[in-house]
């Protein structure tokens, strides 16, 4: 059994030497052939991630940058808004105190036109009263006369009755 034990440990350390020379060998080897090739794939990969975080900080400066405008113009635009509510409320109050002002005047204008109507209705009442109790008069003093007045005369007494009543 001794001679089993040397031999599995020799086949063991022989293991041990030819692993660690492999090792060795393919470190030499990926660092003669392999080594600036990984360096520059991670140098380019750190490179690209850089820029990357780099662009995406300036879209991000722009961004807040059009947050900020676009928030002013909102602002500039509530504004706006509210001069332009404003200016269509003064035009409002002055279009209504014109309309006011256009019926007070038909109003006025009605109440004159009424007044004239109704003072010409007046004086055409009064005519036609004046000319009846002018009729009644002169058949009262043609009956009081007892005389029977022809056309003529009966027109000119209707007429010097008018006239009388007109002057006073």
């Amino acid at each position: 059994m001794g001679t089993f034990i040397t031999m599995q440990s020799s086949t063991i350390l022989g293991n041990f030497i030819l692993v660690t020379a492999s090792f060795a060998i393919l470190i030499v080897l990926i660092r003669v052939f392999a080594w600036n090739k990984i360096t520059a794939i991670f140098e380019e990969r750190a490179n690209k991630i850089a820029s990357e975080i780099d662009a995406a900080e300036e879209k991000l400066t722009v961004a807040s940058n059009l947050v900020k405008q676009r928030e002013d113009e909102l602002a500039a635009g509530r504004i706006e808004g509210q001069k332009i509510i404003q200016e269509a409320v003064e035009r409002a109050k002055l279009e209504k105190k014109r309309i006011l002002e256009q019926a007070d005047d038909e109003i006025q204008g009605l109440k004159k036109k009424a007044k004239l109507e109704i003072e010409a209705e007046k004086r055409e009442a009064q005519e036609n009263l004046r000319v009846q109790v002018a009729e009644l008069a002169v058949d009262l003093a043609g009956k009081i006369i007892l005389e029977d007045l022809d056309q003529a005369a009966h027109s000119a007494l209707i007429d010097r009755y008018l006239d009388k009543l007109g002057d006073k």
